[in-house]
């Protein structure tokens, strides 16, 4: 017996050195893992910076610069002709007032890389709610990247990609405030305050509005009146007048101006100076849908759209009715705006399409919180296929930028700052003094130098000047092309600058031309720079 005893002993002893070696072995691996996964967010890191940082310079960052570095110097709409809502230049002006910087391309990069950041931090949030992991965000990030955020709309300092933290946010935050059978009053305040301030961005984030407002009225259900309007529709009004205090103090100043500049420009002017140009444009409902459907059906758009039906399928064959929860209702309404309203501009562009995506990804992080934590192993064959899609999709992009961070020289916005101090100094060794002509505005801004105020936004305004219905024109501060001659005889510039306007710029080198301005060589192709002819006086002859 006692024999029987002691060979139990050994044989249970065994048995735990096994496990703590076989235990040893997983968290070995496991920890392999964690530093490979860091490394991973490391080097996309690294890569995401570098093509922000040397993307090309982009035709709309000269209306959203100008605006950024005008805005506490000259009214927003009435002259410098800003066609958006004020979050950007506020935002971005406002860095450049407390840094004091005269880099703001750069600037206005560097801001963008912090929204990424800012997606991250906010997914990350929302990922730990869910009960998710560093994977499940990982998967979520690289997802949101593989598509048309990696062009314009995510690299370029634009107001496609900045309300998308903020969308983001103010949708959980309704979530969470209104789930559960109890109200977090400070939780819809915040939500307001973030849905204010995505709208304050860019206005098609509206589209946030009736989703919001319908689940504020009826969530949590049973909720007495008094407390509702106490406890959730008042918190949720203070804060979106909170974050979209601006609007708020322009419409009431002056509401046409507003107007003019944010509404009636896309549906008068601009969407007739698109129907007369001969180049490329979508215009039509079905080239409208082909473009919807390169952005929805490829890259990110079908990613998260996979993860979403994936962790659904799953969902529902467990607990059907946990698909009909307000919840995902709301977020598939979102959704479902969104892409309507996506097909309200006209032209269209890619960028207009993206806004549904990052709603489609929140709704797969939602429903992988529903899964519960055994069955998730089923669905890690899923996302491991869908990040390796992902991945392929973003590597060939960021691989030629990886070592962008060790060379500053050729960030764009450094180059584009030295292009403005060229002029400065070209002009300066001549001794010559006054405004520079030209439809890049952020080149003279980042040379320190004065720009005509009809020119402020850049080509936007003028290239439409000829097509603004007569009640409107008197909002607006700028000339024309017909009237460009005369407009430049009464004011001559001491310079005048083209190179990135191919269809407008024509009109300034023949002007440069034919008043003997002289070409300056430059070195840069991208640039053409003209200064003004040296006027000498012819002698006096003297009296007798």
């Amino acid at each position: 017996m006692g024999r029987g005893i002691e060979r139990g002993r050994a044989l249970m002893a065994s048995v735990g050195v096994v496990a703590r070696t076989s235990g040893t072995a997983n968290a070995g691996r496991a920890m392999l893992l964690r530093i490979a996964a860091w490394g991973l967010v490391a080097l996309l890191l690294v890569g995401l910076f570098g093509r922000i940082m040397t993307y090309p310079l982009s035709h709309d960052e000269q209306i959203h610069v100008s605006a950024a570095r005008l805005i506490f110097h000259e009214p927003l709409y009435g002259v410098v002709g800003y066609n958006h809502l004020p979050g950007l230049p506020l935002l971005l002006g406002g860095i450049y007032a407390m840094t004091g910087t005269t880099s703001l391309l750069l600037a206005g990069r560097l801001l963008i890389f912090g929204c990424w950041l800012a997606t991250a931090s906010v997914l990350w949030l929302i990922v730990r709610h869910y009960r998710g992991g560093p994977a499940m965000l990982l998967v979520a990030m690289l997802v949101l990247g593989a598509g048309t955020l990696l062009g314009p709309a995510g690299m370029v300092t634009t107001n496609n990609f900045l309300p998308v933290p903020f969308a983001l946010l103010g949708a959980h935050c309704i979530i969470v405030g209104l789930d559960g059978g109890r109200v977090r009053p400070w939780l819809i305040f915040f939500a307001g305050c973030a849905v204010g301030a995505a709208i304050l961005l860019k206005i098609s984030y509206v589209m946030l509005l009736p989703p919001v407002v319908i689940a504020a009225m009826i969530e949590p259900r049973g909720l007495p009146l008094v407390d509702r309007i106490r406890l959730v529709l008042l918190p949720l009004l203070a804060g979106g007048m909170l974050g979209g205090l601006p609007i708020l103090v322009v419409g009431a100043s002056d509401p046409q101006m507003l107007l003019a500049h944010t509404v009636r420009y896309f549906t008068g002017g601009h969407l007739a100076y698109w129907e007369h140009s001969t180049e490329p444009k979508i215009m039509s409902f079905r080239d409208k849908l082909a473009l919807a459907g390169s952005v929805w059906l490829l890259s990110s758009g079908l990613l998260s759209s996979v993860l979403a039906l994936g962790f659904a399928w799953l969902v529902g064959r467990r607990d059907p009715a946990r698909l009909r929860r307000w919840p995902i209702l709301f977020l598939i309404a979102i959704i479902g705006i969104a892409a309507l309203l996506s097909f309200v501009p006209t032209p269209a562009f890619p960028q207009y399409y993206e806004p549904p995506v990052p709603f489609v990804l929140l709704l797969a992080i939602m429903l992988y919180g529903e899964v519960e934590e055994p069955t998730r192993r089923r669905l890690w064959p899923l996302m491991a296929g869908v990040s390796v899609l992902a991945l392929g999709l973003i590597a060939p992009r960021f691989l030629p930028h990886m070592t962008a961070i060790a060379h500053p020289s050729r960030w764009t916005g450094t180059r584009i700052h030295a292009e403005g101090e060229r002029i400065r100094a070209e002009l300066a060794a001549r001794g010559e003094r006054g405004k520079v002509l030209t439809l890049q505005p952020i080149l003279p801004l980042e040379g320190r130098l004065p720009l005509y105020r009809e020119f402020g936004a850049g080509p936007f305004i003028y290239r439409v000047a000829d097509y603004i219905a007569p009640a409107d024109r008197r909002f607006f501060t700028t000339t024309s092309p017909g009237a460009l001659s005369a407009f430049l005889d009464a004011d001559p510039p001491a310079a005048i600058v083209t190179g990135r306007e191919a269809a407008l710029d024509p009109a300034f080198v023949a002007y440069a031309r034919s008043r003997g301005y002289a070409e300056v060589m430059t070195g840069n192709p991208r640039m053409q720079l003209f200064i003004r002819p040296v006027t000498r006086l012819a002698p006096i002859a003297p009296t007798l």
